[in-house]
């Protein structure tokens, strides 16, 4: 499965509300360009860190394609 795929049911099915938040700034962070504070990503388990290294690789590498605009859909859809 690819990484934004994981993000995205990781997010709609988070096993906690505090892994989800920090997921969804984190998304929103690389997204908008905004600050995030990188000692969050010590609160999660070693899978979840895992993962968002992964997205914040993904997103070095495709930034100017389909990952930013992925990332801004799954932002978006974000429930409230």
């Amino acid at each position: 499965m690819n990484t934004l795929k994981q993000l995205e049911k990781h997010l709609l099915h988070a096993k906690s509300q505090k892994d989800s938040e920090v997921f969804w700034r984190l998304a929103r962070a690389l997204c908008l360009q905004e600050e995030f504070k990188l000692a969050e990503l010590y609160e999660l388990s070693y899978d979840d860190f895992q993962l968002a290294l992964d997205v914040l690789k993904n997103w070095r590498l495709d930034r100017y394609t389909k990952t930013k605009e992925r990332l801004k859909e799954l932002v978006d859809a974000r429930p409230e």
